[in-house]
């Protein structure tokens, strides 16, 4: 049964179908709404009791629609279910229709709608009336001074014209300076060079788009009144300006921004002036292949946005003051005081002048929009990335939980975010950092952890390097068993057997060190086309480990050998693992994150306990701590292989610590590739991060050259 109740809601007529709105049904519909329809110029049906909605129904709704707007009227549709609202939605109808969530939105919305006067106005001397709509009680236009130069978005400007660049170059020195304007998604720009052609940018998110703003004038809000001008001679905008006879309080002062479509056909334009400090309106056009007519139910911003695309634009100059205009359209907006726009953008503090570069705030700002304030600190930073530690505030000024920024190159972020999601949080979730954002600015991009320890806001957060350098061996031995036998056991306790390609997985000038060969001339003196090179007072020959990176590696990359493989960090040293103040182990920095061999991040620690660790300060350090790893080293090589010289130097407990935790990497590596002790899959997993040691600005000359003996009787293991 099909009916149609009426109610009365805040003096508008509100209809509630009841039942199924079929074809059968269309008719009583029609007619029912239609005899609504004549008795007021305000009609909402609420769909809250209709389960279909048919073709037919849609149809008298279109006609309905129409007739209520002839008369300065309205339809307002309310309730409609999720599966009614897709039907339109698939038919581009969602735009077309007031569509509310309930009956009260539609009342609020039907008066809102009420408060447009529209009136005729001889506003051009001369000239027939102009059909004038003013807003009553429209949102507060706000007008916005950018006196400090700043990486900004099309979003945050708005609507604008200022001095500035496009924001297509990492630093502000690179880029073109000129005037620009801005309206919604789209810029133009006009350099001051000559040399220069204007040009202009669309994009598809005004979030997208972005500007080094030196100095500008923004408006957010709605416009206070409409001007459309029907006579067909040509006006001046400056005729408008002059105009004085808006209702008050819009004549107490003078608009500040002027939107003007002049509807030329031959050559249609659409601008954007503003109302400088010495009177002087400037500003700049978009020159258009086309005007069109404004739909039903489009909004202001819509019908603009429509009119500023690819196709339809075909180029941009400054403002003519002095144009004439046929049958122009203008949005006047009108402001009180000006504010700075600090008062809606995130502060970004940072510990130091020369952290605060354009890039770092632009993408700080992006990631917290939900904070008033942010500070940031830097944790470290390292060959591609820097990190920082933010301390933030919410609009009320409360403290929001602890996070961490970090930046770096835009590939690595994406990677970073992807390989979180797909590597760590379905396996490791409650011992991994979490991405709560990302953000991308020309080559560089940015991302948001989440970095709350279980215990909370008060947890302290220390990298694993802080228990390694103040923890006894019998204490750091079962931390280690806990983070890699039992926390990352989804990982490496779930090895697959496959065919792997160690050459071309662990080749480190594929990642972040294709500046090896250069770096080992210039700090070791070892000349790339040498076979062998003798260091320090060792007197003896070592394979150069550089030039078999840059011959065999290639020749090798096709290699492949039966092996395992599970999901490996790809860069597990200690500042990428931290733990809370209750030993609660987290994870961070996955932008390597990705099935390889199984054994690859013990290598990566044995790296860092045997080569990085020992703090060697002279000749005889470094030949003590050689001798007693070319034992180990040197062929024949397997997993389970243990160390058979006694150390003997300085700083036993240090060496025994480096020792005994690298044969727990071992132990491991063992374990996860069910007991194969072939040692090659684990060398190159060792020369990855051994070989580029020599580029560490960190590194000491000891440790490089030390870097470079291991190198070398690692590359004499794979022969």
């Amino acid at each position: 049964m099909f009916e149609i109740k009426e109610e009365i809601c805040a003096s508008f007529v509100c209809l509630l179908p009841v039942g199924r709105l079929d074809t059968i049904q269309a008719a009583f519909f029609d007619k029912t709404v239609q005899d609504y329809a004549k008795r007021g110029t305000f009609l909402v049906i609420n769909f809250s009791e209709c389960s279909y909605l048919s073709s037919s129904g849609i149809r008298v709704l279109l006609s309905t629609s129409r007739e209520l707007a002839s008369t300065g009227g309205q339809l307002v549709l309310a309730g409609l279910s999720g599966e009614m609202f897709q039907v339109l939605q698939i038919a581009g109808l969602d735009s077309v229709f007031e569509i509310c969530t309930d009956v009260a939105h539609a009342v609020t919305c039907i008066e809102q709608f009420k408060k447009r006067k529209i009136t005729w106005a001889n506003i051009f001397p001369g000239k027939a009336p102009c059909e004038t709509e003013s807003v009553k009680d429209a949102t507060n236009t706000i007008l916005y001074k950018w006196k400090n130069p700043q990486l900004t978005g099309f979003d945050s400007l708005h609507i604008a014209a200022g001095k500035g660049a496009f924001g297509e170059m990492l630093l502000r020195e690179d880029a073109v300076t000129g005037s620009f304007f801005t309206l919604f998604h789209c810029t133009g720009f006009i350099p001051d060079d000559l040399a220069y052609a204007p040009d202009f940018r669309i994009v598809n998110d005004p979030v997208q788009g972005t500007l080094f703003v030196d100095k500008a004038l923004s408006v957010q809000g709605s416009f206070r009144v409409r001007v459309t001008v029907s006579d067909p001679e040509p006006v001046r905008i400056t005729e408008l300006i002059q105009y004085k006879g808006f209702s008050p309080p819009l004549t107490e002062t003078p608009p500040c921004t002027i939107l003007c479509l002049d509807r030329n056909a031959r050559k249609p334009s659409l601008s954007v002036v503003f109302r400088q400090e010495n009177g002087i309106w400037e500003g700049g056009t978009f020159l258009l292949q086309q005007d069109k007519e404004m739909q039903r139910g489009e909004s202001p911003e819509q019908y603009l946005r429509g009119l500023l695309t690819w196709e339809n634009v075909v180029g941009v100059t400054r403002h003519d003051r002095d144009a004439l205009l046929i049958r122009p359209v203008f949005w006047l907006f009108f402001a009180g005081k000006a504010q700075d726009p600090s008062v809606f953008q995130t502060q970004v503090v940072c510990e130091s002048e020369e952290m605060a570069g354009d890039d770092l705030i632009f993408l700080a700002r992006r990631l917290y929009t939900d904070s008033v304030k942010a500070e940031l600190k830097r944790l470290h930073g390292g060959y591609s990335a820097s990190t920082f530690r933010v301390r933030s505030y919410d609009h009320q000024g409360r403290v929001l939980r602890p996070t961490v920024l970090k930046t770096g190159d835009r590939p690595m972020i994406q990677r970073e975010a992807e390989r979180c999601k797909q590597y760590a949080m379905p396996y490791i979730l409650n011992n991994s950092a979490i991405v709560l954002g990302t953000s991308y600015y020309c080559s560089r991009g940015a991302l948001r952890y989440n970095f709350v320890g279980i215990g909370g806001e008060g947890s302290e957060l220390r990298w694993l390097t802080h228990y390694f350098h103040n923890w006894p061996v019998r204490d750091l031995e079962p931390l280690f068993d806990k983070i890699f036998l039992n926390i990352l056991k989804p990982w490496y306790g779930q090895a697959i057997d496959e065919v792997i390609y160690p050459y071309a997985d662990h080749d480190p000038t594929k990642t972040f060190f294709p500046h090896v060969f250069r770096q080992a001339e210039e700090e070791l003196r070892i000349p790339l086309q040498d076979r062998y090179f003798t260091i320090g007072g060792t007197g003896k020959n070592y394979l150069n480990p550089y030039r078999f990176l840059k011959e065999e590696y290639p020749k090798r990359r096709e290699q492949g050998m039966a092996y395992y493989t599970s999901i490996c960090h790809g860069d597990l040293n200690m500042q990428n693992i931290l733990l809370d103040n209750d030993m609660n182990v987290y994870l961070i920095d996955f932008s390597e994150t990705r099935p390889r061999s199984v054994v690859s991040d013990f290598a990566r620690l044995e790296a860092i306990f045997l080569t990085e660790s020992f703090p060697m300060e002279n000749e005889e350090d470094f030949q003590q701590v050689l001798e007693f790893l070319t034992d180990f080293y040197k062929k024949p090589v397997f997993l389970d292989k243990k160390i058979q010289t006694s150390w003997s130097g300085r700083l036993p407990g240090l060496m025994h610590r480096n020792m005994a935790l690298t044969l727990k990497m071992r132990e491991y590596a063992l374990v996860a590739a069910k007991g194969n002790k072939t040692f090659t899959p684990y060398a190159l997993a060792l020369l990855e991060w051994i070989l580029p040691i020599v580029c560490y600005s960190s590194a000491t000359v000891w440790q490089k050259r030390l870097s470079a003996c291991v190198a070398s009787l690692l590359c004499q293991s794979l022969d």
